[in-house]
């Protein structure tokens, strides 16, 4: 059986980022959102000027695993990270750096994309000693997130030529409840997708990866 990979996106891809910073003073969330918090609404996108906001996604594939013919389901370990400007937040004033690392709680007091992965069957947080996810805030009031996931993902099979079979599987993901009037989803445009070129499995060859944009309108 030949396996590939297709990852597609509804309204939708965030950067590979590495940071390294210096010790700085603690923050509270009161430091980078407004003064006047009734100004922040965390449940809406943070639309400037009329325009919708643009969230950007990477993926890193690090494993696929537990492939099942029988339930039509594979399994992937990935890094998924998301970056999107929010013009209404603070920068604080002790920061010197290009960057702050924010405490990730702070994401329930913070509008973050609603994105959520269509074909998956289910989604595990990877965890290991401490949470596996970061979350940065940048001088342009950018906020990049990352975190690590293992996922159960559907994928229709057709072994109607077994073994000499083609399966292709997607990862698909949009926007739980807005429309392209509020938030687009994009791939970013420099490093959209990333598959472990060590990724080896059994009876199978990974022959193809590649990225799309299934925005319905």
């Amino acid at each position: 059986m030949v396996f590939q990979i297709v990852i597609l996106v509804i309204c939708t891809i965030c950067m590979k980022h590495y940071v390294k910073g210096e010790f700085q003073q603690s923050l509270a969330i009161t430091d980078i959102l407004p003064e006047d918090i009734k100004r922040y609404d965390k449940m809406r996108p943070p639309k400037k000027e009329g325009q919708p906001t643009i969230v950007y996604f990477h993926v890193t594939v690090m494993g696929l695993d537990s492939i099942d013919e029988n339930s039509m389901t594979y399994v992937a370990d990935v890094f998924f990270a998301q970056t999107w400007k929010d013009h209404r937040l603070r920068l604080p004033e002790n920061m010197t750096q290009e960057y702050r690392l924010l405490e990730v709680d702070w994401l329930k007091n913070m509008w973050r994309p609603d994105s959520f992965f269509k074909n998956a069957k289910s989604v595990t947080f990877q965890t290991m000693t401490i949470p596996n996810h970061y979350m940065w805030l940048y001088k342009d009031k950018t906020i990049l997130y990352m975190v690590k996931l293992t996922l159960k993902l559907s994928c229709i099979m057709n072994f109607a030529i077994y073994p000499h079979d083609t399966q292709e599987c997607k990862l698909q993901m949009e926007s739980l409840s807005h429309t392209t009037d509020d938030l687009i989803f994009q791939w970013d445009p420099t490093t959209p997708l990333v598959v472990d070129e060590n990724i080896e499995l059994p009876q199978v060859a990974l022959i193809r990866n590649e990225t799309a944009d299934c925005t319905q309108v």
